[in-house]
């Protein structure tokens, strides 16, 4: 299987660092950055001469494995021996770790493999992922670039792609999505590790790593997502690197390799999902605080490697941005607030946290407690009246929701929150601000003032949905590192280690029954075909797809233009026509958005689609009965109350 082919550049990079290093944690890391700066320079280069294909994929990541296996031997003849000794030493500080610790270790390794069998075994299912994420992946596979292309959605053109890029690598060696739901999965290993890593540099013994790594894997939102082909776990990755990296620099020094590190996460975050640009400004400051202090005029040195790396690794999608859109960061999502004050924090943060407030249900009390959800709202609301704001303040509140309301506990993707751990966090943050050891550890403040200011800087710009909690995922990861810290430091050890048995005892909704991918119910991903788990969020659109596609392919129509709502359902539609095992070519038609006149270059101007398949999201009863487009006039030739089939008059 070709798939292995980034792999194997992957584990070798790895070992080569780790014969430098000696810390096969740090070089984990190290590699894994050197690994997405890689694959995105062979995209962005491929996608230049639109040779974004298999052969070529092939060709050049099987040079690179060679070159990493060459790199890796010449490490091992001059430092074989030497390094043998060290993991051998540092094998036996492992295996000297107590029963209960190891017990832990086993219940994280639980939990990562069965997320894993999760994610190998079922299909991308999230809207999302149907609508835009893997829908750009397979134009991209089409056209052999990642470039712009005219789209109904413009979410496939503007929004960060990186998740989308390392997809597209696995699925064109592969041939198909089932590697898919990897990249998020194996970004959720390199975050536990990540987050000991964090752990161990505020200070944190063996046990603080450990509970560290327990948090992290057990959050609920972190657990259904990694199994899935969204982009948050993936920008929380780099997130982790980013502040590991950040620590290492103020901790050692300014050296080039850390700069580069650090400049090469920040680059991959920002350029996975745009969460990233708050997320680490807090970071940044500290690093330019930090910087000023101790090198003067000569901060200007490092600033200018990390700009240089940054805007090298972001520079592609940049430009293609700004040649459309008119802007590097492309559209306005319109999710920003349109009202900024103290009232507007306030308001923010308390709806925020109100996203994760169902503890009772999470603790599995609601027989015996009432719900939390009614008397949150209520506390949310009086401090709304105090502060002369309204609850549902449309400047401050997402347009696609009318009305704030507390979500109860959930096992999707889209709105899980998560209630123990806030709560642990909450309480977390108590024991730093009274125990005056905690107090007198900068690197821990410092650490926990950033993560936290993230979050808050979060909340004071974005408005307000129940879907913003998927979006908190990188903080709950990020702070997971001082809550192993807070744990073993400020705790009695058999407290923090029944807490950390209790996290991953809870975890079992999650890791189980996720909504979309559920593993222990009637209809489970082992026992539904493959195509109907696409349609799991959109059941009512399978019957028509599959008719719809089975009239298109009876007319013996191997080019398919697609007329769709401005968000629609489209990667199932690839799935359903033989496009991976056949010559069919599919291209959006008569789009009237900003990215219409790519349809002027070629392929696009000579695409003459001998059917049209029209999408409607909502239900019409005067739906069009003729297409008029460049290339000709096509006529109704089927339909259901959302889709229509149009072929040549």
């Amino acid at each position: 299987m070709l798939a292995v082919l980034p792999l194997i550049a992957l584990i070798f990079l790895w070992l080569i660092c780790e014969s430098s290093q000696n810390n096969w944690r740090i070089s984990l890391l190290s590699s894994l950055v050197i690994w997405g700066v890689i694959l995105t320079g062979i995209t962005e280069i491929l996608s230049l001469f639109k040779l974004l294909k298999f052969e070529w994929l092939m060709v050049l990541w099987l040079s690179i494995d060679l070159i990493a296996i060459a790199g890796y031997w010449q490490f091992y003849r001059k430092r074989g021996k030497s390094a043998v000794e060290n993991k051998q030493g540092k094998s036996n500080n492992l295996f000297n770790l107590p029963l209960s610790l190891w017990i832990l270790i086993g219940g994280i390794a639980l939990v990562v493999a069965i997320v894993g069998l999760v994610a190998i075994v079922a299909p991308p299912n999230h809207s999302d992922s149907m609508e835009y994420h893997m829908s750009r992946v397979v134009h991209w596979m089409q056209n052999a670039s990642v470039a712009h292309y005219p789209t109904h959605t413009l979410f496939q053109l503007f929004q960060n792609p990186w998740s989308e890029f390392a997809i597209s690598h696995f699925q064109i060696l592969s041939g198909g999505d089932r590697f898919a739901n990897l990249i998020q999965w194996g970004s959720m290993i390199g975050s536990i590790i990540g987050v000991s890593l964090i752990a161990n540099q505020l200070g944190g013994n063996t046990r603080s790593q450990i509970f560290a790594a327990v948090f992290c894997a057990t959050i609920p939102m972190g657990i259904l997502q990694a199994s899935s082909t969204n982009n948050d776990y993936v920008v929380a990755l780099w997130l982790v690197c980013f502040a590991y990296f950040t620590l290492l620099t103020v901790k050692e020094g300014a050296t080039l390799a850390n700069t580069s590190r650090l400049a090469a996460s920040l680059g991959l975050a920002i350029l996975t999902k745009g969460t990233a640009y708050i997320y680490a400004f807090p970071f940044c400051i500290w690093l330019a605080i930090w910087g000023i202090a101790k090198l003067k005029w000569k901060v200007w040195q490092p600033i200018l490697v990390v700009a240089i790396i940054f805007l090298a690794i972001n520079l592609g999608h940049y430009t293609r941005n700004f040649t459309l859109f008119g802007s590097p960061l492309g559209l306005s999502e319109g999710e920003t607030n349109k009202y900024l004050s103290l009232g507007t924090f306030i308001s923010g943060v308390t709806r925020n946290l109100a996203l994760h407030a169902d503890i009772v249900r999470n603790l599995g009390l609601e027989n015996i407690l009432p719900s939390t959800n009614g008397i949150t709202e209520k506390i949310i609301r009086i401090i709304h009246g105090l502060i002369g704001l309204d609850v549902s303040d449309p400047r401050l509140t997402s347009p696609k929701v009318s009305k704030f309301y507390v979500p109860g506990l959930s096992r999707y993707e889209d709105t899980a929150g998560n209630p123990l751990h806030l709560l642990v966090i909450l309480g977390a943050c108590i024991f730093c601000i009274f125990n005056r050891r905690l107090r007198q550890q900068p690197y821990l403040i410092l650490y926990w003032i950033a993560a936290s200011s993230s979050f808050f800087l979060f909340c004071f710009l974005f408005t307000w949905s129940p879907w913003r909690c998927r979006l908190h995922l990188p903080i709950f990861i990020l702070l997971s590192a001082f809550v192993g810290v807070i744990l073993s430091k400020a705790l009695n050890y058999r407290i923090s280690y029944s807490l950390a048995v209790i996290l991953l005892l809870l975890s079992h909704p999650w890791v189980l029954h996720n909504d979309t991918r559920p593993i222990i119910t009637s209809h489970n991903i082992f026992n539904t075909p493959r195509i109907e788990q696409y349609f799991k969020t959109q059941q009512k659109l399978q019957k028509p797809y599959i008719e719809a596609v089975n009239v298109v392919k009876s007319s013996n129509c191997s080019k398919i233009g697609l007329i769709l709502d401005r968000i629609s359902f489209e990667y199932p539609i690839w799935m359903l026509f033989p496009h991976f095992r056949g010559n069919a070519i599919i291209r959006h038609v008569d789009v009237t958005n900003e990215s219409a006149r790519l349809a002027e270059e070629l392929p696009n101007s000579s695409f003459n689609p001998c059917a049209i398949v029209k999408i409607s999201r909502n239900n019409s009863s005067n739906l069009e009965k003729d297409v008029v487009t460049k290339t000709g006039n096509y006529h109704e030739y089927w339909s259901t109350e959302l889709i229509q089939v149009f072929l040549p008059k």
